[in-house]
């Protein structure tokens, strides 16, 4: 079967690409993807009905019993005011009526269908930075389970954000195999913890995503892209990171590699996080270190530590990576074999000069950087 009558060779390109134009690799790749796609929009599913029901009883104490500006009467909270935007309509109410159909079927229409046919995406908004006050008056009580200390709307609104898109992707046939998949799995299953750990248990059970994700085939590792290293690869080896200049563009990639030393170096590591336009200024130390969270200490400390390095005051691009010897978070991360060496020499016998990409299923088999220039 040619399989790219089918999909169109445009929509399979990017699976050739990520499998460095291996034919059979690239189909292997393109039936993972629709098998993840598939077992993700199950847990996805079920998490939007569990999170949907949490949100609608933790504002049930907003509710409106009934509103002239309403086509159904019923328990309302989105006809509260807190849900009104600056043309006063009932914005919530509004997407899901559209959704069923429209005023003319509004009379036919239950609280239950209403809730039921709200997006993901109005789920994603109520967490969004309009309603802090909100969230901390009454939707952080949809998460009973929640870490007591340092629960905050945002990490809320980044979760539910992620599914949201990983959804849609999946919902238009788009390939996911470059995104972080385990990350995504478990935000989801933070959500559901934070809101009951047997959900989360159950969920957990039924899944078919983390045994796919296990049997993940080389090429899903999609693309690195490699970058000259003097200075980048012994402050990665110190600190985890990778700096560049702030909005350099680089193509969809799910790895970095560091060339220095006329070789690649071993340890090609995955993209975790991935921040443009950091300050780099002793405010911004002091303000990140004033936050107190994790995240905000070690993004302090690599300005310093960067400042400290050479890099002066301005902005930069930021790229969280994985280790080797951090267990907890290096799923995804490569280690070769052997340094890739470049064994031309002379004139212009650089291997990159500013970056260059190589899929990730290359860098595993290659021997020298000479086995890469014949892909």
């Amino acid at each position: 079967m040619d399989l790219v009558n089918w999909v169109t060779r445009e929509r399979f390109n990017e699976y050739m690409v990520a499998a460095n134009h291996d034919v059979e690799a690239a189909q292997e790749l393109y039936e993972w993807n629709v098998a993840v796609s598939a077992a993700f929009f199950e847990v996805i599913s079920q998490v939007e009905v569990v999170l949907r029901n949490a949100v609608d009883k933790a504002l049930r104490p907003l509710e409106v019993p009934e509103s002239a500006r309403l086509e159904v009467s019923g328990g309302w909270w989105f006809a509260n005011p807190a849900f009104l935007d600056e043309k006063s309509e009932l914005t919530y109410f509004k997407a899901a009526m559209d959704h069923l159909g429209g005023k003319e079927k509004a009379k036919l229409v239950t609280r239950d269908k209403v809730f039921s046919s709200m997006t993901f995406g109005i789920w994603e908004s109520i967490f969004g930075p309009s309603h802090e006050q909100l969230f901390r008056s009454h939707l952080v009580y949809a998460f009973p389970n929640r870490d007591r200390k340092g629960f905050k709307r945002g990490v809320v609104h980044k979760n539910v954000r992620s599914l949201r898109i990983l959804r849609n992707r999946i919902a238009h046939h788009q390939a996911i195999f470059e995104l972080p998949l385990e990350e995504r799995f478990e935000q989801a299953m933070d959500l559901m913890r934070w809101i009951d750990p047997e959900l989360e248990q159950w969920i957990r059970g039924l899944s078919r995503v983390p045994d796919l994700l296990d049997g993940r085939p080389a090429a899903a590792e999609s693309m690195a892209v490699i970058v000259s290293a003097k200075e980048a690869w012994p402050f990665y080896e110190e600190h985890g990171v990778y700096i560049c200049q702030p909005g350099r563009y680089f193509r969809q990639i799910s790895h970095i590699g560091f060339y220095c030393d006329g070789a690649v170096q071993r340890e090609i590591p995955k993209i975790i996080e991935r921040i443009d336009r950091v300050a780099w200024t002793p405010e911004e130390i002091y303000n990140r270190f004033m936050k107190g969270s994790w995240r905000d200490l070690r993004i302090a400390n690599i300005i310093k530590a960067g400042r400290d390095y050479g890099w002066s005051d301005g902005e930069y691009q930021l790229f969280f990576l994985t280790r080797r010897d951090q267990d907890d978070r290096n799923k995804g991360h490569v280690t070769l074999d052997s340094k890739l060496q470049n064994r031309r020499t002379g004139r212009g016998s650089a291997w990159v000069h500013r970056q260059r990409y190589v899929s990730v299923t290359a860098l595993r088999s290659a021997v020298s950087l000479a086995d890469l220039d014949q892909k």
